[in-house]
């Protein structure tokens, strides 16, 4: 069945921007910022504002150590909160350089492995960061494939989403999914296609959709409740059976917006046919 769902990236500004890169000495944190939440924290506040799906994004983790992943999962359990993925925002596995696709994937896997001491089901992957090409497309679905029995191994499917410079054209995302054959599915994001194509977009993708994230404009710092709406709708009417995830990246104001978008999804759970 449909239900509410929401990343970290929703509460990056609540978490002090955090950004934590892996090096030969550990994890740095580009961020200095204050935080007024904590990672190991975040199962408890998403179940308070009636959330019960978490997806998690790599840079946010302060540590990695098994115990940490362990405290989380804890969490998470305590809290009655499904963590549904680890959404993991590194590597290139479309580069031309076949030394860089190496160490990338190799990155990738590692946090695959993460995910699934995590106990997450799903790990989202960058289909790549190259224009789309019969070249790139080809290196993409045949890492993904590598990359998806990996997580076969470990129980943890592999999504991909239309993001980046090669998920951006939904002809695209569904030439690598068919090229996948099934083995990789699909997060769709309302905000990543143009604001001019948006809507017929993510119909042609949306039928293959396993998550959503369910991300609203807000011109003038108000929110586009029609085009949000209309998005919702499509997944709707594709028979969308899975987590959305509301994502909100605009101001301060995070709980306020989160309700917001709650509100507007939450009629349309329990309608997929």
């Amino acid at each position: 069945m449909p239900r509410l769902s929401i990343s970290t990236w929703t509460l990056h500004r609540l978490l002090g921007r955090a950004w934590f890169d892996e090096g030969e000495k550990g994890l740095t944190n580009r961020s200095d910022a204050p935080s007024e939440l904590a990672l190991t924290d975040v199962p408890r506040a998403v179940a308070e504002h009636g959330i019960g799906t978490l997806e998690l994004c790599h840079f946010h983790f302060p540590r990695v150590e098994d115990d940490y992943l362990a405290e989380i999962r804890g969490a998470a359990n305590d809290a009655d909160v499904d963590l549904f993925s680890v959404l993991i925002d590194t590597g290139n596995i479309t580069s031309e350089d076949a030394d860089v696709r190496e160490s990338d994937v190799a990155v990738i896997e590692r946090w695959m492995e993460r995910a699934s001491h995590l106990g997450t089901s799903h790990v989202r992957i960058i289909a790549g960061d190259d224009p789309p090409t019969d070249d790139t497309v080809d290196r993409s679905v045949e890492t993904l494939r590598k990359l998806a029995a990996y997580g076969e191994s470990l129980g943890v499917r592999v999504l991909t989403e239309n993001f980046k410079q090669l998920g951006s054209r939904p002809e695209t995302v569904n030439a690598i999914l068919d090229g996948c054959e099934g083995r990789v599915g699909l997060c769709a994001d309302f905000g990543n296609f143009p604001r001019e194509s948006r809507q017929e977009d993510l119909k042609q993708v949306m039928p293959r959709a396993d998550s959503i994230h369910a991300k609203a404009d807000y011109p003038d710092g108000v929110m586009d409740a029609e085009t949000f709406d209309a998005c919702v709708k499509i997944a709707n009417d594709a028979g969308f059976d899975g987590p959305i995830s509301l994502i909100y990246q605009d101001g301060d104001d995070v709980w306020e917006r989160v309700d917001e978008m709650a509100g507007r999804v939450t009629p349309f759970l329990g309608k997929s046919e």
